[in-house]
């Protein structure tokens, strides 16, 4: 990831080749249901699927800070999958867009998320703190599987039953359709971990480390940054998770990274940088 040689077209193959799983977002149901959608997000499956690899492309553009990751992330990247270059004033004329990803590309505190992926263990500073940045490998494939799995029960077709020697699951009887796409997915990886190979390949540390994040802790990081709602409501779910020992904190970080990531791909555009974030 932090070779100056791999580009964001090798990544896109290889991503594609080692995650079967995203795949799954275009599944759909033999037969129309009448009131019933093909993706929970009411987003086209080609949409989320598109949405996803936004947010794959931002993790390769996180961890490639300090080599073209900045001008990946604020400005996308051209018709040969190169970033595009900081634009000359020129260029800026007429086009608040542009003006709005050079502004991001500037105040971005781009050390700070670097750090980030240090503190959750994917990135690591050889000799200490300061020394030459390499990728933590089992850290890094295991945000990459998170990622590439995250929202595939966003497809209703997918959404699992609970089986009777599980229920009560998280407020779901037995025989029940799980219709949150977190809860789903927390219910699958708990139970069936092999129905996601990419997930059950991972070690046990890297796999609680995952379990973590669909964890539901009531964090919405929205209320936090525009300070509308009180530090309980905010907190008081994810403290409970961290309290009961269920979390360190890599694995908070690892949580903000995902948190992060899954944001910065939420429009559809993957090959033009973080649309939601810079614009």
């Amino acid at each position: 990831l932090r070779h100056r040689d791999y580009g964001l077209r090798d990544y896109y193959v290889d991503v594609r080749q080692a995650f079967p799983e995203l795949q799954l977002y275009t599944v759909t149901r033999e037969e129309y249901k009448a009131g019933h959608r093909d993706i929970s997000s009411g987003l086209t499956p080609d949409e989320e699927y598109r949405r996803t690899l936004g947010a794959l492309f931002a993790l390769y553009w996180l961890a490639r800070v300090g080599i073209d990751g900045e001008c990946g992330l604020s400005f996308g990247v051209d018709d040969d999958w190169a970033p595009r270059k900081i634009p000359e004033q020129e260029d800026l004329d007429g086009s608040a867009a542009l003006k709005k990803r050079l502004t991001f590309y500037c105040n971005t505190p781009w050390k700070k998320l670097l750090q980030l992926l240090v503190d959750a263990g994917m990135l690591t500073e050889r000799g200490g703190r300061g020394g030459a940045v390499e990728v933590a490998v089992p850290r890094m494939c295991a945000m990459l599987a998170l990622t590439a799995i995250h929202d595939v029960f966003k497809v209703e077709a997918l959404l699992p039953r609970v089986r009777p020697e599980h229920a009560p699951f998280k407020g779901f009887a037995a025989g029940d359709v799980i219709n949150d796409h977190d809860v789903a997915m927390y219910y699958v990886l708990d139970h069936f971990p092999e129905a996601l190979p990419s997930f059950a390949g991972l070690d046990a540390t890297q796999r609680h480390s995952v379990l973590f994040t669909q964890s539901k802790m009531s964090f919405n990081h929205g209320w936090l940054v525009q300070a509308e709602a009180p530090p309980h409501a905010l907190f008081a779910r994810f403290k409970r998770v961290i309290m009961a020992g269920e979390a360190n904190p890599p694995d908070v970080s690892f949580y903000f990274v995902h948190w992060l990531t899954d944001l910065a791909g939420a429009v559809p555009n993957p090959l033009d940088g973080s649309e939601r974030l810079v614009l």
